[in-house]
C-alpha cells in the first residue's frame, strides 16, 4: 500500500516537470558543446542560410496542457540552450504558433545551424 506521504511527494514532482514546454531534439551531426558565453543568433524564416551555415539538427518546443512560462522569449532562451548543448551557433524558427484558444504558450520548430568555418565535427 502507497503511503499518503509518497504519494502527495510523487504528484507534487509530477507537476513541478510537467509546467516546463515539451522539448524534442533531432541532431544528425555532433559538435562539442558552444560556450556559455557566446550568444546563439535567432534567424528568422525567411533569412538565407546557404553557404554561410549547415544544419546540425531539429528542435521542437510545444506545449504540455500544463506548461507555465512559455513566453516567446522564454521559449527561445530554451532553443539557445538547446543549440548550445548541440554545439550550434545559431537557431532558424521555421515555425512560431502564438498562444490560441488550445494553448496559451508560443510554440515553435528551430532548425540548429553551425558556422560552416566553425565546423569541426568530434
Amino acid at each position: 500500500m502507497i503511503k499518503p506521504g509518497i504519494m502527495g511527494i510523487t504528484l507534487l514532482l509530477m507537476l513541478l516537470c510537467s509546467c516546463n514546454p515539451y522539448v524534442h531534439t533531432t541532431i544528425t551531426q555532433k559538435y562539442p558543446t558552444t560556450d556559455y558565453k557566446r550568444e546563439i543568433i535567432v534567424l528568422p524564416s525567411e533569412t538565407p542560410t546557404s553557404g554561410e551555415y549547415c544544419s546540425i539538427g531539429t528542435l521542437d518546443i510545444g506545449d504540455t496542457g500544463f506548461t507555465i512560462n512559455c513566453s516567446y522569449e522564454k521559449v527561445i532562451e530554451r532553443a539557445k540552450m538547446e543549440a548550445r548543448k548541440a554545439g550550434g551557433d545559431a537557431i532558424k524558427i521555421t515555425r512560431h504558433v502564438r498562444p490560441d484558444l488550445w494553448s496559451s504558450c508560443h510554440r515553435i520548430t528551430a532548425e540548429i545551424l553551425k558556422l560552416e568555418s566553425a565546423s569541426t565535427k568530434l
